[in-house]
């Protein structure tokens, strides 16, 4: 089963005042199958945490180190950034506030990307979470042509085309209406708990975090 440990990992970060030490340093196992929402108002940490579990950035106290299924290691703290960019490639699905979604490429192809990047073979699979998502129609269609429940929905797909391990999802509705915020988060979890990964969701809405099997407030 594969899982990645949160150990007190934290971001130094000078805000003018002096060191601000980014998130509190706090200790979590995300592991398959669970949800785990980062709850807390803006300025706690929450996308900085995300950006460290991913690889993006790397932590100035603390680690990151995800398990695999097989039983192997890997500390992505101390890893190269060529190796993050292959952790990330390959066992991390990101959703992003803004969807950030590429213009130039449609539907089909934004969602195939992680598909092709990884080399799985697998583009017709991956495209037909599209029509579990209620986005067939859409497929030829590009990004700014959509509203901004379908990016997010396309974006959903993106993130589990290449079954991630872990699916992290940045307040994937903080630009979303309440009606399409709430259409999105359960189709997020729907689509989670269907692929078997793990989710985890950084979100100032308790509602959200609510419905996650672990909450981690953030302060």
């Amino acid at each position: 089963m594969a899982a990645l440990d949160v150990l007190g990992a934290v971001k130094h970060y000078d805000d003018g005042r002096g060191l601000r030490r980014v998130p509190a340093a706090i200790e979590f196992t995300s592991a398959t199958g669970r949800t785990t929402a980062l709850w807390g108002p803006s300025g706690t940490g929450k996308s900085t945490l995300l950006n460290l579990m991913a690889g993006i950035l790397v932590p100035d106290e603390g680690g990151i180190r995800f398990r695999e299924d097989d039983g192997g290691t890997f500390d992505v703290s101390r890893a190269s950034e060529r190796q993050r960019v292959r952790y990330r490639r390959r066992h991390i699905g990101f959703i992003f506030q803004f969807f950030n979604l590429v213009p130039t490429l449609t539907v089909a192809e934004n969602v195939a990307l992680p598909v092709e990047l990884n080399r799985l073979g697998q583009r017709e699979v991956a495209l037909r979470r599209l029509e579990t998502l209620g986005l067939a129609d859409c497929a030829n269609r590009f990004p700014e042509t959509l509203s901004g429940g379908e990016q997010q929905r396309v974006a959903i797909a993106r993130a589990l085309a290449h079954r991630p391990a872990i699916v992290l999802a940045d307040e994937p509705t903080g630009n979303l209406d309440a009606d399409n915020a709430d259409a999105v988060t359960e189709l997020l979890w729907q689509e989670a708990q269907q692929a078997g990964c793990s989710l985890v969701v950084a979100t100032h809405n308790r509602r959200i975090a609510d419905r996650a099997d672990e909450v981690i407030a953030l302060a």
